[in-house]
């Protein structure tokens, strides 16, 4: 697609030709902020040897949130992890989905979790989310970030697909060590 007609500059490739705008088939994931959309991500569903997210151009690149005023947060890498805890337990918990295992909170972000009395960490259960778990949040955020990955499964929309209830599981990540 063209770019301008998305409200975006043109941009030109090296050979001079103007860059199109790509939007490919997929899951799009939005995020908004004060009405406005800030952000989509496309999730391929057969990507080949491409990427499996792809961020459209234009978009702001920081975690998607909810209500960040609760005493708890959980904080999780995907946006559709996002939407699920949200959904499940958005009562009890405020949510941060980072987008990435790799991605730091904002400063919005940064200033929930600080206020916040409890984090619950729930990275995915592989070898990057771990390390994140135990190493960055409790870094930045001490003892109140306590490592919560789901029980079964990879990620909370892995284990839910698996019977997880998430609410549940939330709901025991809130119980005293």
């Amino acid at each position: 697609q063209d770019r301008e007609p998305w409200g975006l500059p043109p941009e030109r490739r090296d050979n001079g030709r103007l860059k199109r705008l790509w939007l490919p088939a997929g899951l799009v994931i939005s995020c908004m902020e004060n009405g406005q959309i800030i952000r989509l991500r496309i999730r391929r569903a057969d990507p080949g040897d491409g990427p499996r997210y792809v961020l459209v151009s234009g978009s702001v690149v920081r975690p998607m949130v909810w209500d960040l005023d609760r005493i708890t947060i959980a904080v999780l890498e995907s946006e559709l992890d996002g939407v699920l805890v949200n959904q499940a337990a958005g009562d009890l918990v405020g949510v941060i989905a980072l987008g990435s295992v790799s991605m730091r909170p904002d400063q919005t972000a940064h200033d929930a979790l600080q206020r916040a009395e409890r984090i619950l960490v729930c990275l995915d259960s592989d070898g990057p989310g771990a390390k994140e778990s135990h190493r960055f949040w409790p870094e930045t955020y001490g003892a109140k970030a306590r490592r919560w990955p789901v029980p079964v499964g990879k990620d909370p929309s892995d284990a839910w697909r698996k019977g997880l209830d998430i609410r549940v599981w939330i709901m025991a990540g809130l119980k005293d060590k």
